[in-house]
């Protein structure tokens, strides 16, 4: 159990909400029904930093993942999101001057995004991810996405980088301080002066008490303002933060500084705020369980077949949420 916080090493709180008994996987593909009930589970146990705003779970134990076998974490078989990918990357190689340059991605996945970065003109891409072999690089992008199949380490950024991307990673990274310490490091060493990147807005979760967000892998949750504050206090100056793809996501624009890290303190009217939406969504989402719960029987009752559309990580967490193990 995690007694202090991950961003900034405060002492933790008492939790505000929890969902027991969550599936670890949600992208995992397993071959039959039997092999998808014996996937190990844990509980997700949110704690509210009282110092810097950070969302995380306090219960997280990174030794019952395991991403040896088969997984599809790739959205890029959605026409939006494939839209979404090529217009954040034309943007983000236009504003920063980023065609024809070299670039790393940490936690690159299967190397989609890593590909639309080279689509939009960038000149060489460094994809850096324990899952992401040179098996998976396509053919005519050989030459131009590297893959690094491990863990990531400051000297894996090389002299010459112009950005280093890093999405939707940092929410599955336990020990946020350390690595983000080691992203800084990596930066300074090849000299990368730039860090895009991407995680879940917690702001819309909360606002909208969408439970079914919630991941057993997410072991830390963002605002808007703690994302912002997080990187700050690695050394970055004044990073711009936006949401986007209709507010389910942050992004941060971010140059590296010249002063020390030093872990911020999100501000006592924002901290309020956020606290008090914490609570209000755990009383939303357990009215919002009863409901479905009573729908759901309405309709078994009447005979009414159901169909939960979405079967990828969001369906799983309402699955199992409203009919099955976890709940709370």
């Amino acid at each position: 159990m995690l007694t202090r916080c991950p961003a900034c090493d405060a002492v933790s709180p008492d939790p505000f909400f929890s969902l027991p008994g969550l599936p670890v996987h949600g992208t995992a593909v397993l071959p039959d029904p039997q092999e998808a009930r014996a996937v190990p589970v844990g509980d997700q146990v949110l704690v509210l930093c009282e110092r810097c705003g950070l969302v995380f779970n306090r219960s997280f134990e990174e030794r019952l993942l395991d991403y040896t076998g088969h997984h599809e974490e790739s959205q890029h078989h959605s026409p939006r999101f494939a839209a979404y990918a090529e217009e954040i990357t034309k943007d983000w190689l236009t504003r920063f001057d980023l065609t024809g340059r070299d670039l790393v991605e940490i936690g690159c996945g299967a190397g989609d995004f890593a590909a639309a970065l080279l689509a939009a003109g960038a000149g060489r891409v460094t994809g850096i991810d324990p899952h992401f072999t040179p098996g998976r690089v396509p053919a005519e992008l050989a030459g131009r996405l590297r893959a690094v199949p491990e863990v990531f380490a400051a000297p894996m950024i090389e002299t010459g980088t112009a950005a280093v991307v890093c999405r939707h990673t940092l929410e599955h990274i336990p020990a946020l301080a350390t690595f983000g310490t080691e992203v800084v490091a990596g930066m300074r060493h090849g000299g990368a002066p730039l860090l895009l990147a991407e995680v879940p807005d917690l702001g819309r979760i909360l606002d909208e008490g969408a439970f079914w967000d919630l991941q057993y892998e997410h072991c830390s949750y963002f605002t808007p303002a703690t994302f912002g504050g997080f990187l700050s206090g690695l050394g970055f100056d004044d990073p711009a933060v936006r949401t986007t793809y209709s507010d389910q996501y942050i992004v941060a624009e971010a140059r590296l500084g010249t002063r020390p890290a030093e872990p911020r303190v999100l501000p006592d009217e924002q901290l309020g705020a956020l606290r008090a939406a914490c609570h209000n969504f755990a009383d939303r989402v357990g009215q919002q369980v009863g409901r479905w719960r009573a729908w759901l029987a309405e309709r078994a009752a009447a005979g009414d077949p159901v169909v939960v559309w979405g079967g990828g990580a969001k369906g799983l967490t309402f699955l199992n949420v409203v009919v099955g193990r976890a709940g709370g």
